[in-house]
């Protein structure tokens, strides 16, 4: 709706009111009104005034019948405006029409209105005769005869003074009033053509105002009207304006409370989209509401289709940036089904209305290539599965085929068929994304036929790939070796961009060769012979080595014949490495460097049967000798590839190395040595494929852990998270007692953990956590001390902007204590003092919205350990008692803590324990009511809303567990003899009470003197009657204890700063019973080795990679 300028026409006068202000004329002149004679119209008036209130009586009773009912008061109304009396002035020189008719009409209505605003929401016959009046002004904008007037017409003045009588009860304190209201407004707004600027200024004003009221549902009406004073373009909005409504309903839309109003700002803002509103309507794809998140899909779909022009481009790329396209795909993986089957045919209906139909056109604007080499990115990853998500939806529903109608689409667009010559010889990554996701859907579903269509022959399909790479082969090496300002020429830029489209299209065709049928001896040949050609070849990318050893473990015999084939292809590669003596060392099995001498002769020695796997020779004494090597940097290219190839092996291979002993020689001659090297990225592929091969040897993993330890604490940020990737997978395959062969315990790999959840690095932290989650679910580690750390580093603010860590911990939680009522008792036996540790930190946070409560905390470590929450599996049992104790540990916190606030909050968590209906352990019972019973006495409750909770709770025990607690002996008066015999089944308790009493009486004097020198504590009758003695236990923090634990991982003395003594240095790894093999001694000897060279090397450069990492 535009507002009008020309709405200043209304003429002013300064002795009598204009005609169009009737209200005003009878207000300012009620004499004249007394003394005037009855008008000669007052039967007419009055005749209508009935029948108008008679229309409104009967709206309410059924909508089928408004449409009659608006006619007949339009009518009415317009026989009201030809009402009109003359009035002479004393002069007789001017006439004055008074418009009666107007008036009385206008009246009339606000009779029904007075009425109508009082009404609560939800009384049906009110809203019946809210939507009548709607409905009447819209009709009478609409048939308004008077329309083409440059004159205001009644019709006009009617809804003016509607809008001016009802905007008075904006600021009603009556709710329904201020509800009522904004609804009547948001109808009579929108019948509205033109609007002055002083009342279009002012209306708008009011409702930015009410669309910040304390009650939802004016909120969501004043947004309905303010829908109405957007600004039709977006120039029209001042950027400076301090009421800008786009941005105040953008705002009310994304952080207003209530779903209810944030769906209705949703849907409004949807149904004329802009560049404006469109990335804040894409902000509610991540509501907590699944109908918001539904309603985006729903309303983008049905923008899309709309008539008779849709008001978004059915072309996502025309409308949407490649992000938010990314973004609105996310749908396709929601929770809901409902909003899964909403974002799919918003999908389907850009393919099917955007791109006609044609697949590959809707794929070349998702930028596959972009995201086809994010092979560790997970975001990328989900981008990828989000689009298959698409292709297989559309495949579903549609097939390959194309429906659409030849004549509609252009002869440049006609696409090849499906799998024919044309299409393989253009084949592009579209095309090879599209055949491999259609293989992979067919083959999920055991769809043979349609397989068979879409799937090319074996010796075809390594022909294809053949004649792919050899493309591009030419086109890296026309690129091999260019400078940087070479590379920015166009030409140049064109040909890598080509080469990246081709190791696409290869990589998606290794992984269409995985689904093939090698039935075929020939095409199974042929494709083994294809696939070693590429590994051998040092132009193959390595993003495509994966997918390569892939197919061919498929293609191999056996696990034994696969890893005998890669070995060798590493092994012939290795063959090209640039000799260099000063790179090579020999020593024996025993350790003893060889001389010179000995060196001279290894051409008289006879080599080992084993030497073409690794440097064995045998000396003139007969001693098994080991070549030491150390990588040439001049080799790195190369000794990268390998790596890379090895990497791929070892994660496709899950026999013991020890049965494979053609790999010693690669970890000896390859991955040690790069373990030891400087060079960055060698060094992070030596240790992931070191930390692969420890997943397969227990006895490497248990020689190579210091080598991990020590990274995780020097190495930098990226490094560091590999490893501790690769620490937590070799805790979880060979659990946390492995290390006892070197002396380590698992207390030790305990204090290594808490280190590691220490860290400044956020990523860091946050894989610590996921690692320690999954060692605690899976019941390796069993620790509560583990547990109280994960507890508080989910409750810290100085994680509050750690999302991934936080996410993780959210499912971990809850999950990790309702799987067991042992993990229940282990989080409950930490619950009090994670509350302490917490309760001090939110006391000395500044900005206390960074955290929770510790109220809200001790709501939610009570709702983890609720025992009926438990999943209950067969053979399992349910910990019944469990709140039970956790309310003896609350009463006994009672004793102790003094603070008013904790205690009001222990308090508090005693109405949230779950105890069941009979409990078998009286003892316990009587326990609790005995230390209720007796807090009044000892350690009273200042505050009355605390005294009344505890008594609640202990009245509801005595009435739920009588049976139980009626043979209480303390239960009796307190006229007890003193000298008793106390029952020993209560003895705990009561040692309890005594020891506090003792700790009272010998604690009193001295801290009751130090409390009457306190002024403060005059003031204060809880410190006059309470004397308690703070005990502050001296602890170590975590960073020293890791420091010493990962020190004495790695066999290293560090001095504690707590203590200045030393820790004491382990001793070695004992020697096995049995004589082991020599080749496989020498090369864990040599793994050995690395854990004191690494730390020598790196000692000199550890404080250069602080500096870096800080």
């Amino acid at each position: 709706m535009a507002r009008q300028a020309a709405g200043s026409r209304a003429k002013k006068t300064s002795k009598k009111p204009a005609p169009k202000s009737t209200n005003e004329q009878e207000k300012e002149k009620p004499e004249e009104t007394q003394t005037a004679k009855p008008s000669k119209h007052e039967n007419t008036l009055t005749s209508l005034t009935n029948s108008i209130l008679t229309l409104f009586n009967k709206s309410q009773h059924a909508l089928t019948s408004h449409r009659k009912l608006v006619n007949n008061l339009h009518s009415l109304f317009l026989s009201s405006t030809e009402v009109r009396e003359q009035i002479e002035s004393e002069g007789g020189a001017d006439k004055t029409i008074k418009l009666i008719g107007e008036k009385n009409f206008t009246e009339a209505c606000y009779t029904v209105l007075d009425n109508l605003v009082t009404t609560k929401k939800g009384v049906v016959e009110a809203d019946r005769v809210v939507r009548f009046f709607g409905a009447f002004c819209a009709f009478a904008t609409e048939h308004d005869p008077h329309k083409e007037s440059a004159d205001q017409t009644p019709t006009n003045r009617f809804l003016l003074h509607s809008i001016k009588y009802l905007s008075r009860g904006f600021e009603a304190k009556n709710r329904f009033v201020r509800f009522r209201c904004c609804q009547l407004i948001a109808y009579v707004v929108n019948s509205l053509e033109e609007i002055d600027d002083d009342l279009f200024s002012d209306l708008k004003h009011k409702l930015l105002i009410r669309i910040h009221d304390k009650e939802k549902d004016v909120r969501q009406q004043a947004a309905i009207a303010l829908m109405n004073f957007r600004p039709i373009n977006e120039e029209d909005e001042e950027e400076d304006s301090e009421e800008n409504v786009n941005d105040a309903l953008i705002d009310l839309m994304i952080r207003d409370p209530s779903s209810e109003v944030r769906r209705t700002v949703l849907h409004k803002l949807c149904e004329t989209p802009s560049a404006t509103t469109l990335p804040a309507i894409l902000t509610r794809l991540r509501d907590i509401d699944p109908l918001i998140r539904r309603m985006v899909y729903r309303d983008l779909y049905l923008a899309t289709l709309a008539k008779p022009e849709p008001t978004l481009p059915p072309d996502p790329s025309q409308c949407f940036t490649l992000d938010q396209r990314y973004t609105i795909l996310k749908g396709l993986k929601d929770r809901e089904e409902s909003v899964r089957k909403e974002t799919a045919n918003l999908a389907n209906c850009w393919i099917k209305v955007g791109f006609k139909e044609n697949i590959e056109a809707f794929l070349a604007t998702m930028d596959l290539i972009s995201l086809g080499f994010g092979e560790e990115d997970e975001d990328e990853k989900n981008k990828i599965e989000n689009i298959e998500h698409v292709v297989k939806t559309w495949l579903t529903s549609h097939g390959l085929d194309r429906t659409v109608d030849p004549d509609d689409v252009d002869e440049n667009d006609q696409p090849d068929e499906f799998g024919s010559d044309a299409w393989w010889s253009n084949i592009n990554p579209e095309r090879a994304f599209l055949l491999r996701v259609a293989a992979e859907h067919y083959k999920s579903f055991s769809d043979e036929t349609k397989l068979d269509e879409v799937m090319p022959v074996v010796t075809a399909l390594a022909f294809r790939m053949e004649h792919n790479f050899q493309a591009l082969t030419e086109l890296l090496q026309s690129v091999e070796g260019l400078s940087p300002s070479q590379i920015e020429d166009e030409e140049t830029a064109e040909k890598v961009q080509l080469a990246a489209q081709k190791t696409f299209v290869l990589r998606e065709l290794l992984t269409v060769a995985m689904l093939a049928d090698y039935g075929d001896e020939s095409g199974r040949r042929k494709m083994f012979s294809l696939l070693r050609d590429l590994v051998s070849d040092q132009l193959l990318p390595h993003s495509l080595i994966p997918g390569c050893l892939e197919v061919l473990s498929k293609l191999s015999t056996g696990e034994r014949d696969f890893m005998r084939v890669i070995v060798e292809l590493v092994q012939e590669l290795r063959c090209n490495l640039d000799t260099d003596p000063n790179f090579t060392t020999s020593k024996n099995v025993d350790g003893d460097p060889e001389g010179g001498d000995n060196n001279d002769d290894d051409d008289d020695s006879e080599p080992d049967e084993g030497a073409g796997e690794a440097s064995f020779r045998k000396g003139k004494d007969g001693k098994l000798q080991v070549t030491t090597f150390t990588l040439n940097p001049a080799n790195a290219d190369l000794d990268s590839r390998c790596l890379e190839i090895v990497k791929s092996l070892l994660e496709r291979v899950s026999g013991s190395i020890k049965d494979n002993t053609s790999m010693f020689g690669i970890v000896h001659e390859l991955i040690v040595p790069a373990v030891r090297c400087k060079d960055t990225p060698i060094r992070e592929r030596g240790l992931v494929c070191l930390g692969l091969c420890s997943l397969l040897d227990k006895q490497i993993a248990l020689d190579s852990f210091g080598v991990f330890v020590h990274q995780v604490q020097a190495a930098e940020i990226d490094l560091r998270i590999k490893v501790l990737k690769i620490v937590f997978d070799l805790l979880l395959q060979h659990g946390i007692d492995f290390l006892a062969e070197k002396g380590h315990g698992p207390e030790r790999v305990i204090e290594f953990l808490l280190y590691s959840l220490d860290q400044d690095s956020k990523e860091v932290q946050a894989t610590a956590v996921i690692g320690i989650s999954k060692l605690m679910l899976s019941g390796i580690i069993t620790s509560s001390e583990v547990l109280q750390m994960l507890v508080l580093v989910y409750f810290s603010p100085e994680t509050c902007d750690n999302q991934k860590l936080r996410q993780c911990l959210s499912y971990f939680l809850p999950v990790y204590c309702y799987c067991s009522s042992v993990n229940q008792r282990r989080m409950q036996s930490m619950m009090l003092p994670a509350l302490d540790v917490l309760g001090g930190v939110y006391d000395d946070q500044e900005d206390k919205s960074e955290m929770l409560s510790p109220s809200q905390i001790a709501l939610q470590l009570v709702d983890w350990t609720d025992p009926s929450k438990v999943v209950v599996l067969p053979g399992c049992k349910v910990d019944w008692e469990l709140h039970l104790d956790a309310a003896i540990d609350i009463l006994k916190n009672l004793y102790r803590v003094t603070e008013k606030d904790e205690r009001k909050m222990l308090c508090q968590m005693l109405p949230k324990l779950t105890l069941p209906d009979t409990l078998d352990n009286a003892n316990k019972l009587r326990g609790l009511s005995l230390l209720i019973s007796k807090l009044g006495d000892k350690r009273p409750l200042t505050d009355s809303l605390s005294r009344n909770v505890l008594k609640k709770f202990h009245t509801s025990l005595e009435k739920r567990f009588a049976e139980q607690l009626g043979d209480d002996p303390k239960k009796t008066s307190p006229t007890d003899k003193e000298g008793e015999e106390e029952d020993e089944n209560l003895k705990e308790y009561t040692d309890f009470l005594d020891e506090f009493d003792e700790d009272q009486d010998e604690n009193g004097s001295s801290e009751a003197d130090d409390l009457n020198s306190d002024p403060d504590a005059a003031n204060d009758d809880y410190s006059a009657k309470v004397v308690i003695k703070k005990k502050t236990p001296t602890k170590k923090s975590i960073k020293s204890v890791a420091k010493i634990s990962m020190a004495s991982l790695r066999n290293e003395e560090v001095t504690d700063s707590g203590n200045e003594e030393p820790a004491p240095r382990r001793s070695g790894r004992p020697r096995a019973s049995r004589q082991p093999d020599p080749k496989v001694a020498a090369v864990n000897e040599d793994l050995a080795s690395l854990i004191g060279s690494s730390t020598d090397e790196d000692e000199s450069s550890e404080d250069e990679l602080t500096e870096k990492e800080g």
